[in-house]
């Protein structure tokens, strides 16, 4: 796998959205979780999941074969990766929001001293300085370019002798399982991780035996 700018087609069919939205809120569910979520049937969420993995917008872990049985296939969304990153809105408002606390304060100094200077010995009350406005508390926790994947390559480093696979990996992060799986297959293709299992795809830090 490799991570691609991904545009979701106009085209998509109501049930085909219906299961695109129900997936993206329970990664790792079965077709039929996937269809009581949606509020559709169990073959139109089979055939409508298929459609999303042609269109790139979702992707399967295969079941395992327990006892000569076949467990049901898991369904995951495959998020949109950004194009390369410009300047955040938070990002572009921190200059202008910082300087203005900055220019408040200065001005209140200047209006105190000169109120002293004027009548230093006056015992007239003079009213508090404004108080500088402060910006937005920061609530974002987008990680900058490339987080993610040191995130992912930290826990193979921590972990060297763990096969992980992207959704178990994505539960401990706290991040999206479409993303990690993303990251993966990049240290993949960087040498810095090896696939070394298929269905599900697993793993682990390269140069391990």
């Amino acid at each position: 796998m490799t991570a691609e700018t991904i545009a979701a087609p106009a085209d998509l069919t109501d049930a085909q959205r219906k299961a695109l939205a129900a997936l993206a809120d329970r990664p790792g569910s079965k077709a039929a979780e996937i269809a009581l979520a949606a509020g559709i049937g169990g073959s139109t969420a089979g055939k409508a999941l298929t459609a999303l993995e042609s269109h790139n917008l979702a992707y399967r872990e295969h079941g395992e074969t327990i006892g000569g049985r076949r467990t049901a296939d898991r369904w995951y969304d495959r998020p949109v990766v950004p194009a390369p990153e410009a300047p955040s809105a938070d990002e572009a408002e921190t200059a202008p929001e910082a300087a203005a606390p900055a220019r408040q304060s200065a001005r209140a100094e200047a209006l105190t001293s000169e109120a002293s200077t004027v009548a230093p010995e006056a015992d007239v009350p003079q009213a508090p300085a404004e108080a500088p406005k402060t910006g937005k508390p920061a609530t974002s926790t987008r990680l900058a370019r490339g987080g993610l994947r040191q995130m992912v390559y930290e826990h193979l480093e921590g972990h060297p002798s763990d096969e992980v696979t992207a959704p178990r990996l994505a539960k401990a992060l706290g991040r999206s399982a479409g993303a990690v799986a993303n990251a993966l297959a990049k240290l993949t293709e960087q040498r810095q991780a090896d696939l070394v299992g298929e269905s599900p795809r697993r793993y682990r830090l390269a140069g391990r035996e």
